[in-house]
């Protein structure tokens, strides 16, 4: 039961923080690159990758919390 919390309470968070990691990952990435016309759609990708993610971990957890509910 525990794990499953800390599975769906992350999952939660990181949707939740998948823009501001988006920025930063994409500024570490792409450092030394000029992006000029590409910065939107790079950043775009990046967050619906995070908050994707995120889901994945999310539903993991809730998955997880309703198997053992039910045994």
């Amino acid at each position: 039961m525990q794990k499953s919390i800390w599975y769906f309470i992350f999952g939660l968070i990181l949707v939740l923080v998948s823009t501001p990691l988006a920025y930063s990952a994409v500024g570490i990435i792409y450092a030394e690159t000029n992006l000029t016309g590409e910065y939107v759609p790079i950043l775009n990708g990046f967050i619906h990758s995070f908050m994707l993610i995120g889901t994945l971990i999310f539903s993991v957890g809730l998955i997880k919390l309703i198997k053992i509910s039910k045994a």
